[in-house]
């Protein structure tokens, strides 16, 4: 019994529990159009980092938890979400980065089913944006016209981001 508890105790200190979704949000991969190979994640994850791009490699740190709609979209097992910053910020090159989730409108998004996540407050509205439509390793993530390049919406590979749900087997 002893070793049982010990295997459970040291389970939750290195973070290998997993914390329940938040009701009505699904855990997702955020893959991109340009390449589906590569998702958006955080460089690292504290407060306060910059979103990049980085190999799908299937792995809890690489999941967020989100819904359709307008809503937050929060790092799996943590408290941070998605954050656009000031608004002098909410245009394109705009860096995203990942804060202590509040009801701040720069972590309010819409999830739209044809693909791209636009911070709902702004206007015009802008999107997560694969930044110079590189999908490598590092490429840095962060807000472009939803309108894309030439007028093509969501046809811009750039601003496209196919959800891949992470709680299928």
């Amino acid at each position: 019994m002893l070793t049982i508890s010990l295997l459970v105790a040291v389970f939750a200190a290195t973070g290998l529990a997993q914390a329940t979704i938040p009701e009505g949000y699904k855990a997702v991969y955020m893959t991109s159009l340009q390449d589906v190979k590569f998702v958006i994640v955080p460089k690292a994850r504290t407060t306060g980092n910059t979103l990049v791009v980085k190999t799908l490699t299937s792995k809890p740190d690489q999941v967020w938890w989100l819904k359709g709609g307008n809503s937050t979209i929060q790092l799996a097992d943590t408290t941070l979400c998605m954050d656009a910053g000031a608004k002098t910020n909410w245009k394109d090159m705009g860096a995203i980065s990942i804060k202590n989730c509040t009801s701040e409108v720069a972590q309010q998004w819409n999830v739209m089913a044809d693909g791209r996540v636009a911070l709902a407050a702004s206007s015009p509205q802008e999107c997560i944006d694969l930044q110079y439509l590189q999908a490598k390793e590092n490429n840095p993530v962060g807000l472009y016209a939803c309108a894309g390049l030439g007028n093509t919406g969501a046809k811009d590979k750039g601003i496209n981001w196919p959800l891949v749900n992470a709680t299928a087997p």
